[in-house]
């Protein structure tokens, strides 16, 4: 076997790793970047017409606060039966304020706190969708400029963020792995539970 290997001419064997290599690269990126691609389509989405129907509900409950009186907000309250039968919209809704607001919407007399404690709900649904725009449009004014000086500079931070982000990994896994392959047991099962928690805690804080 290894006289065979010495065989092989070097131009053939080194580009036959690079092929390798870069095949290996290729079907990593498709595993990573596929699912990441997908779920941030079907987040888009999601994300969109979560913000255009809790938006809406608010507006017809607004109205029904505005005119409590049966006759003058009746075709309000059809208007979100409406919508809530329509394109399955109720889906976007979470399930305490999918009840208040068939509730309103139901029932012959308005009931003023239960509308107001709703269009509450729905503020603070729409105040972490649209916070979430937010960070996207900060991010992009942050790091994108029609000067490109100042675009140069924008994609210099981020890069150097990247790489001292991957430092910071492959430092924290180099550690682990000489830890676990050199200390003791005690050790290892304490290493090992600090980096279920750690990783438990990043979890949750990038889920904010």
């Amino acid at each position: 076997m290894v006289d065979y290997l010495n065989k092989i001419d070097p131009n053939i064997a080194i580009f036959i790793a690079t092929s390798l290599f870069g095949f290996m690269a290729w079907i990593l990126k498709s595993l990573i970047e596929k699912p990441l691609l997908e779920s941030k389509n079907t987040f888009n989405k999601f994300f969109e017409k979560r913000i255009e129907i809790l938006t809406e509900i608010k507006v017809n409950l607004s109205f029904i606060l505005y005119f409590p009186e049966a006759e003058e907000n009746k075709e309000f309250k059809e208007h979100i039966q409406s919508l809530l039968i329509k394109d399955g919209k109720a889906a976007y809704l979470n399930k305490l304020t999918l009840d208040s607001v068939i509730r309103i919407s139901i029932e012959p007399t308005t009931k003023k706190e239960l509308v107001i404690r709703t269009i509450n709900e729905i503020d603070e649904a729409l105040y972490e969708q649209i916070t979430k725009v937010r960070d996207e449009v900060d991010f992009y004014k942050r790091y994108s400029n029609y000067n490109p000086f100042k675009r140069f500079i924008g994609f210099t931070i981020l890069s150097l963020q990247y790489i001292l982000s991957m430092t910071i990994v492959i430092s924290t896994l180099t550690a682990l792995t000489y830890v676990l392959l050199t200390f003791s047991w005690p050790v290892k099962v304490i290493t090992i539970m600090i980096a279920i928690l750690g990783q438990y805690v990043i979890m949750k804080w990038m889920k904010k």
